[in-house]
């Protein structure tokens, strides 16, 4: 939640899954996103595949999330060779800059218009 109760969304790019099957991804040090989800460890993420509205696909984990150690950023970097022309292109966005958090789920759900009658599913992990 930012000023007023209101609630913020943010893009993050899932770019590791780990052993405990927790989804890894980066943020900048001390930048609103890393502030807020220190202050408030819980995330809702969703993704959606399809072009148009009823070729779609919307898939939906919320889960508790915690930065963890260091060393998943050497992963991150092996695994998306992209991260060091992101680098170069932000000043802002540097290997030294980004600590990784992982999510462990919680729940989801999934709402598929691909398919008649809609198909929707709650889930937990």
């Amino acid at each position: 939640m930012q000023g007023f109760g209101r609630p913020r969304s943010n893009a993050a790019d899932i770019e590791l899954v780990d052993k405990q099957n927790r989804l890894i991804f980066s943020t900048i040090v001390n930048g609103a996103f890393y502030n807020r989800l220190k202050k408030h460890p819980f995330i809702s993420i969703t993704g959606l595949k399809g072009t148009e509205t009823m070729n779609s696909v919307a898939v939906t984990v919320n889960g508790k999330v915690e930065e963890v150690n260091d060393s998943y950023m050497d992963q991150i970097y092996q695994a998306h060779p992209e991260m060091v022309e992101i680098d170069s292109a932000d000043s802002r966005s540097s290997r030294s800059t980004l600590r990784p958090f992982a999510i462990t789920p919680i729940d989801g759900s999934v709402y598929d218009l691909r398919q008649k009658p809609v198909f929707q599913k709650h889930f937990n992990f």
